[in-house]
């Protein structure tokens, strides 16, 4: 548990930083690549299964597909963070009226 715990954390670390980064602001792709967590997320996530061997398909009963396994398991642990991170957001907002 401790695990996915820091999986999420470093992945969620990186996906702010990289948002916050200027290099890629001015091409186009990347711009937009940026500019969207979720996206990037699955970019970020899926670099970080990769590296950490963290996999969701055997918890799933799924056998482990070797590039497939991790971009899946990028994809998911990205949306479930965006739905958190939405959830955070609409709850601690301040609005100005």
């Amino acid at each position: 548990m401790i695990n996915w715990i820091a999986f999420v954390l470093i992945g969620k670390l990186l996906i702010v930083l990289g948002m916050k980064f200027p290099l890629f602001q001015g091409l186009s792709f990347f711009s937009q690549l940026f500019a969207c967590d979720l996206c990037l997320g699955v970019w970020v996530y899926a670099g970080l299964a990769g590296i950490l061997r963290v996999d969701i398909l055997p918890s799933l009963g799924w056998a482990y597909i070797p590039v497939a396994s991790e971009f899946i398991t990028g994809a998911v642990i990205s949306f479930l963070v965006h739905i958190f991170s939405l959830g955070w957001k609409a709850k601690y907002e301040v609005i100005y009226a």
